[in-house]
């Protein structure tokens, strides 16, 4: 009898109810080394930015009702002064003084003329072409960020333009979470160590490499722990010394109906409440299995590559997401034309790779060929998956669909881009 699945959404919820997350500790990293680190504290400006009134270009600081009517036609003729730091040294009416693009605006001035709008006919002496107005091409003091002011809030996942703003600041050093550690355990007597001889019947283990590489893109920090044989008190043993490591394990095989299949009563034995999901309704990653072991997260994927991939996708990035206290990232999506049918079974929610084309100025999606979730050239042919609802037996030739892409969109250059695979449901 098949086991019963449990929706993706309800899946989760019951997961997340199920735990208890503590907060991960913090540490201190040098801004040129946070990216991609989530801050833990809010930063707030500790002055104003800019510091001061500045030019936004290079030209002449002026008191825009000096130009008031100018035109290449009737230019106004203004004095070229020069101002110094001291505190009675101002710019007056009649005045100018050239300033480059970043320099202290003259006390006194309120706007700034382009240079490309003047024309300098004695050494002390201009003439302007363009009437300004107050606060033109002037960045003011305290525009971008002010004195106090929360420039970047806690959760933040530093991105290149986060990390200019705290230089700009100048701060040199930000709190941030540490990252999750995440046991990464592969399960099956078949299995071989990465970069070790096979014997035959043996495969070699490359769940522990990819999601190792996922868990890296998604925050976290992988604590590989290998492959081990289908025995259940081997298994147990070393999931409960994960569990004492890390924040989360990640156990890959034993999770089918089978009699080696062994994984998730190891892990139900660990502690309460245990296995809360066992059987989610997608495809691939069918057999999924979501457990707390004493409020600690365990997630228990198929040991097919693409189907453990689809199911940390859907459960293991956005619990360090939550891990983490930020939000998760936003897949990029296009909506594309679907080159040829692609079957669906009802009741389970259908993560198909397609690869996507531009042709002209519109998308194509052609669904890659694959026999199974075992099938990692399948998730190299493709750049984008489609998500056919459970309640949807599939999705008809030339219909639009929402394309979720992981790889950059190629141009259409001919007909041998389409080899014409058809779509096989995975298991």
């Amino acid at each position: 009898m098949p086991r019963r699945v449990t929706a993706i959404e309800e899946a989760a919820r019951l997961f997340y109810k199920s735990l208890r997350l503590e907060r991960l500790q913090t540490e201190v990293t040098l801004v040129e080394d946070a990216l991609g680190r989530v801050l833990a504290v809010d930063v707030a400006a500790p002055e104003d930015l800019p510091a001061l009134d500045r030019s936004a270009v290079d030209g002449y600081a002026v008191i825009a009702r000096d130009t008031f009517g100018a035109s290449p036609g009737n230019p106004v003729i203004l004095r070229l002064a020069s101002i110094d730091s001291r505190p009675d040294s101002h710019l007056r009416n009649g005045e100018a003084v050239y300033v480059d693009t970043g320099s202290p605006l003259p006390v006194g001035s309120d706007a700034v003329v382009m240079v490309e709008f003047t024309s300098k006919i004695s050494p002390d002496t201009i003439e302007v072409y363009k009437a300004v107005a107050p606060h033109d091409d002037v960045s003011w003091r305290g525009e971008d960020v002010k004195m106090g002011e929360v420039a970047l809030k806690e959760g933040t996942r530093l991105e290149p333009q986060d990390l200019g703003m705290l230089v700009a600041l100048g701060i040199s050093e930000v709190q941030v979470y540490k990252r999750p550690l995440v046991g990464i355990l592969s399960t099956g007597s078949e299995l071989a160590p990465p970069g070790q001889g096979k014997r035959r019947g043996e495969v070699t283990d490359v769940n522990s490499i990819v999601l190792s590489s996922m868990v890296r893109r998604y925050g976290g920090t992988p604590v590989p722990m290998g492959c081990i044989r289908d025995d259940f008190e081997s298994i147990r043993s070393m999931i409960m010394d994960g569990l004492g490591r890390c924040d989360l394990m990640v156990v890959t095989g034993g999770t089918s109906e089978g009699q080696a299949d062994l994984t998730v009563e190891a892990i139900d034995s660990l502690g309460k409440p245990g296995v809360v999901v066992h059987g989610v309704a997608v495809r691939p990653g069918r057999p999924t299995a979501l457990a707390s072991i004493n409020g600690k997260p365990v997630i228990n994927l198929s040991g097919y590559p693409v189907a453990a991939m689809i199911g940390f996708y859907l459960f293991g990035r956005p619990l360090l997401a939550r891990m983490l206290r930020t939000s998760q990232d936003i897949d990029p999506c296009v909506r594309a034309r679907v080159t040829r049918r692609i079957p669906a079974g009802p009741g389970l929610r259908s993560f198909v790779r397609v690869r996507v084309l531009r042709s002209g100025g519109a998308y194509l999606a052609e669904p890659v060929r694959s026999t199974g979730s075992g099938v990692i050239s399948s998730m190299i042919n493709a750049n984008g998956f489609v998500v056919i609802p459970e309640h949807v037996e599939g999705v008809d030739e030339n219909e639009e669909v929402d394309v979720v892409l992981f790889r950059p969109i190629l141009e259409h250059t001919g007909s041998n881009d389409f080899p014409g695979y058809p779509a096989d449901p995975d298991m």
